[in-house]
């Protein structure tokens, strides 16, 4: 099993909890994970794994962002198959509630510097969108706030009223 970072949007992430009722899986997902090549993009060791856990979830917080318009993050220990991506991005075959360890998001009071973000990063490839300012200032200046899978109704629900358009 991998430790995975899948972005994801509001209704997926809905979705998602909603396999602990269906039995349903979700997928294939994309997602990221520390591997030799993201570690070897970022001149990362493995010495290094907290730091390759930070650029992962940063990847696929600005994934989710350049997708969905926001940053949210689910963390699942699933097989994945390394697409050999230098940003360590991979595929999981399917991905249920059961598989979930842990949540990410932003903040309500970075919903300016989210909105700023997904603006600069519309049409962008990664690479390009890693780049600017805007994307830059957002993950340096705004963590993603930890949720335990405990948290995800509440967090659904109050989420919702900060973050939906």
């Amino acid at each position: 099993m991998t430790v995975v970072l899948v972005p994801i949007s509001h209704e997926k992430l809905t979705e998602l909890r909603d396999t602990r009722i269906t039995g349903r899986v979700m997928g294939p997902v994309t997602g990221f994970a520390v591997t030799a090549a993201l570690r070897d993009t970022f001149g990362l060791a493995v010495a290094d794994d907290e730091e390759a856990d930070r650029t992962a979830l940063l990847l696929a917080g600005l994934k989710s962002l350049m997708s969905y318009g926001k940053r949210l993050v689910v963390v699942v220990d699933a097989s994945a198959a390394d697409d050999g991506d230098p940003l360590g991005e991979v595929t999981v075959p399917g991905i249920s509630l059961h598989d979930m360890t842990a949540f990410f998001a932003d903040a309500p009071e970075a919903a300016p510097a989210v909105s700023a973000a997904a603006r600069a990063v519309a049409g962008l490839d990664l690479d390009a969108a890693w780049d600017t300012v805007e994307a830059q200032a957002l993950m340096t200046e705004h963590d993603l706030l930890w949720y335990g899978p405990e948290e995800l109704d509440a967090f659904l629900s109050t989420w919702a009223l900060v973050f939906l358009d």
